[in-house]
């Protein structure tokens, strides 16, 4: 991203004022003023970002092992990748990278310092799903706003929940399930294998709206290539079923998807040795961008809107109302997981602003 002096010098004011006093009050602040940003593209980011899991940098040189179910600050990515991922040490071309393309493999970052959101919050990122190794790619992507008044130092469950909502890994009704994300607002699926629009494995439990997908487990993925929106939750209650981009049911119980573009970017190569900027050229056709809009107050609407990157620029691709307003301030995460099915998952070029 490159800006004027003028530009970085209001950048780093917004951002100094919300590492100095995180709850501050948004009413000054003018429409499309910046939050927070970061590129993902260094060696080194935000020092007030958690990583779990896998989550790394590919700006960065290689790290130790991935140690699963743990918090760490971003740094280098582990030794022994899996799939067409970027090269490593590539500052200042590097990705934020959430999984590779192991199987079974977790992947998650969190911001833990409260944003003021009493002007609303819009939120930009790039992000790629590609490299399957396997014969479906999988799992997906999830953006997530939580109540900026409680920590966020945990993601939710993976696989179908995407890191987000609540989990039992058998669906039974007896079954242990895992939390969702403490205190969660807002999650976005950006879902190429299907689960997350559906209800099985005891998402959404104790919601009174369900999935029209069901709560069906084990069945058929409900429909892969879908943007799902799942609402507040806390422990093992909620995250239910919002909205989603889907169209008709088919033969066979599949959702038709009603994206007009494919989450996922068909990259199945990376060059041995390839260079840096190589890489990035090789990544750009398969990127792609989101936008996430939550304007302040009650019956708000909230937007997703996609760019392809097929000439076309932002599509609106989905639009439904919060069940409550903002909180005055919230805290935000990105989260991805393979399973079985495997991609390689990174973000960059992240920019979270005031609407209004």
């Amino acid at each position: 991203m490159r800006r004027g002096l003028t530009g970085v010098m209001a950048v780093l004011g917004a951002v100094a004022a919300v590492a100095s006093a995180g709850s501050v009050s948004a009413a000054h602040r003018a429409p499309g003023s910046v939050l927070f940003e970061e590129s993902f593209t260094r060696a080194t980011a935000d020092s007030r970002l958690i990583g779990y899991g896998a989550a790394c940098l590919t700006g960065a040189r290689r790290g130790g092992p991935v140690q699963e179910a743990a918090n760490h600050p971003l740094g280098g990515c582990h030794p022994d990748p899996a799939g067409p991922v970027p090269p490593t040490g590539a500052a200042p071309h590097g990705y934020l990278q959430l999984t590779d393309a192991h199987d079974e493999e977790t992947g998650a970052v969190m911001f833990d310092t409260p944003i003021p959101a009493a002007n609303g919050v819009r939120v930009t990122f790039e992000q790629w799903q590609y490299g399957n190794t396997t014969r479906t790619a999988a799992d997906g992507i999830s953006f997530f706003l939580t109540d900026g008044a409680r920590r966020l130092t945990t993601p939710g469950a993976f696989g179908g929940s995407l890191g987000y909502a609540q989990k039992s890994p058998d669906g039974r009704a007896d079954g242990q399930i895992i939390p969702g994300v403490d205190g969660g607002y807002l999650g976005i699926g950006l879902d190429v294998l299907g689960n997350y629009f559906g209800d099985g494995e005891r998402r959404g439990n104790g919601c009174a709206r369900r999935s029209p997908a069901g709560t069906r487990w084990p069945a058929p993925v409900p429909g892969p290539n879908v943007v799902t929106a799942r609402g507040p939750g806390d422990g093992i209650e909620g995250y239910c079923f919002l909205a989603a981009t889907t169209g008709d049911r088919a033969n066979g119980g599949r959702w038709s998807s009603t994206l007009p573009g494919s989450l996922n970017g068909d990259l199945r190569e990376m060059p041995a040795g390839v260079s840096a900027r190589r890489a990035e050229t090789l990544l750009e056709p398969v990127k792609r961008v989101v936008r996430v809009s939550v304007p302040p107050g009650s019956g708000a609407e909230a937007t997703v809107d996609i760019d392809f990157r097929n000439g076309k620029g932002f599509q609106r691709v989905l639009r439904f109302h919060v069940p409550r307003p903002l909180p005055d301030t919230v805290k935000f995460g990105f989260a991805a997981s393979t399973g079985p099915f495997t991609d390689v998952h990174l973000i960059r070029e992240l920019t979270v602003r005031t609407i209004r």
